[in-house]
């Protein structure tokens, strides 16, 4: 019997909405995304390691991805 066994990232929603994407410049949807390291097995994701490493803005107009304070340049506008 054998087991495939690891540690990989995971990546998961936690916004939609619009915003102006300073790329395509034009308003467009975006998802924010939270990628955190689990352990795996037969790869299903089964234990969190490690705190969220961050967030990241994905634009679904262009396909760029870029930081999270983009979303606060945004707004100020």
């Amino acid at each position: 019997m054998f087991f495939i066994f690891g540690i990989g990232p995971k990546t998961k929603v936690i916004q939609k909405s619009q915003f102006v994407c300073p790329v395509c410049r034009s308003r467009s949807a975006y998802e924010l995304k939270q990628q955190r390291n689990y352990f795996s097995l037969f790869f299903i994701p089964l234990i969190p390691l490690s705190k969220a490493k961050g967030e990241f803005v994905t634009c679904l107009n262009c396909g760029m991805t870029m930081p999270s304070t983009v979303l606060n340049h945004a707004q100020s506008n």
